[in-house]
């Protein structure tokens, strides 16, 4: 029997987010039996205060975004709306306040908490009533079907009086915001896996907590293939360029990005699974430049809290090993990454992306150079080295990498990631035509994908995915199960 194992859902009504993960926390019970998932409210605004985010006068993150990130974003936010098929409308107002809403969750407890959950999280992100209202909370709670007369009477009760807001509410609600602090959160939704005693933030990282669930209960020979963790438009074993089409996928990117050679590491695999007639091009630019043309720091790892800088090391590291895992599920066709931190970041790679479009199959020992040898490919000796330990004329790619012609090659790929509406790397764009058209009849047939997180949405809009339909949660497919899969 699998080992009884426990998932704290920290959350605040107010982050749409915690939203789609509430809805998403039944897959992940059905897929483990014996999770005891215990739902556990807290104020999102103390966590950004107590962690010095850098939020907006309203205190929602997308505030301080410039435009191009803004718009890049809210287009993900939009796209994963419609691939978990979330019933949603943007509020009239938001952010609003939810401090009463969640002290009135801790007024009930079990899955009478999840049905109130549920209903609050309805009243804000689908019906954009204000749940700071107590007249809106009667209501949530009178239509409330998961609360027992008894309970909603009860409650009802608490909300006439005000005792819903209580010296004991506010104490747990501050209580369960502290130890979310202690245990590494500095936003929402936050899952905590008890017995591994980690914390993994994001809906979007749910694979994360499936996986070390898995692991937990020593199941692995029974498992999902890790490619089929995340949720699939297109099922893993069917992924393929549609018949009579040719699929043309953009991988822009930087060699100053730890996420970009995350990103690369990955192209090989995917070329594998939507087969020949899937091109890749790639498109290196001036990652620098683009940030100062559309007003963003040139450095963003050091304008994001102390709390969520850390995490996103340990985020890193999960999916080096996340992608090391499926290629070792998959036979390992790929090198293992073995990633190292620069010791000197940010990394200048002019002269490295314009050695790139000189001699495009150096793109791999340049990467690697960056990312795994933690070498200053900076300097132009340590440069000529690399190339010439690959096997180049390493004198005559950097002589060329100097001519006027490649250095504008680059300023152009660089004005265009601008013009497309880039906001960071890496970044996907993925094309369409018909078998046997020419060159000019390529179609865009995506918005940009940005992140190597969104890899499993490149594969899909390759595979044919319409962006509209709904994708299936991991567990749902059961041609995706493989036997003997060892975590």
């Amino acid at each position: 029997m699998a080992p009884t194992l426990h998932l704290d859902f920290h959350y605040d009504i107010s982050c749409p987010f915690a939203y789609i993960a509430s809805l998403r926390l039944p897959f992940l019970q059905r897929r483990h039996p014996d999770l005891v998932i215990a739902y556990r409210p807290v104020l999102l605004g103390a966590l950004y205060r107590a962690t010095s985010a850098p939020q907006g006068a309203a205190g929602s993150a997308s505030d301080t975004f410039n435009p191009t990130k803004r718009n890049v974003t809210s287009a993900a936010f939009a796209r994963t709306l419609r691939r978990l098929g979330v019933p949603h409308r943007q509020p009239p107002k938001h952010p609003l306040k939810t401090t009463r809403a969640l002290r009135l969750l801790y007024c009930v407890q079990g899955s009478e908490r999840v049905a109130l959950t549920a209903g609050l999280y309805r009243a804000y992100w689908v019906e954009g009533q204000d749940v700071g209202d107590v007249e809106v909370l009667q209501d949530v709670v009178k239509r409330c079907e998961g609360l027992s007369a008894g309970t909603k009477g009860a409650v009802t009760g608490l909300l006439e009086t005000g005792d819903f807001e209580g010296t004991e509410q506010r104490r747990e609600l501050q209580d369960t915001t502290d130890l979310a602090l202690q245990r590494g959160a500095f936003g929402v939704p936050a899952l905590w896996v008890l017995e591994e005693k980690r914390l993994y933030w994001g809906q979007d990282r749910m694979h994360f907590v499936d996986k070390a669930l898995y692991a937990l209960e020593k199941q692995g020979s029974e498992s999902l293939a890790l490619e089929a963790f995340m949720p699939r438009s297109v099922p893993v074993t069917k992924r393929a360029v549609p018949d009579g089409e040719e699929v043309k996928l953009e991988f822009w990117y930087d060699f100053s990005s730890p996420w970009a050679f995350l990103g690369w590491t990955q192209l090989a695999r995917v070329q594998r699974a939507c087969g020949p007639r899937l091109k890749i091009v790639m498109k290196p630019f001036l990652l620098g430049i683009l940030f100062r043309e559309i007003g963003a720091p040139n450095l963003p790892m050091a304008t994001v809290s102390e709390a969520k800088r850390k995490y996103q090391q340990l985020d890193h590291n999960d999916w080096c090993q996340w992608w090391n895992d499926i290629n070792r599920q998959n036979g390992l066709p790929d090198k293992e990454i073995s990633f190292h931190w620069a010791d000197i970041f940010p990394i200048r790679t002019p002269a490295v992306l314009r050695a790139v479009l000189v001699e495009p199959k150096l793109v791999d020992v340049l990467f690697r150079g960056c990312w795994e040898r933690n070498l200053d490919m900076a300097s132009d000796k340590v440069l000529h080295s690399v190339i010439a330990e690959a096997g180049y004329d390493a004198d005559s790619v950097l002589a060329c990498a100097n001519s006027a012609e490649v250095k504008q090659k680059l300023r152009d790929l660089t004005k265009e990631a601008k013009n497309i509406g880039l906001c960071g790397v890496p970044s996907y764009r993925v094309f369409r035509r018909t078998i046997g058209d020419d060159e000019q009849s390529w179609k865009l047939s995506s918005d940009t994908i940005w992140g190597q997180d969104e890899i499993a949405v490149v594969e899909d809009l390759i595979s044919g995915w319409d962006g509209k339909s709904r994708a299936f949660e991991a567990g749902a497919q059961e041609e995706s199960r493989r036997g003997n899969a060892k975590l």
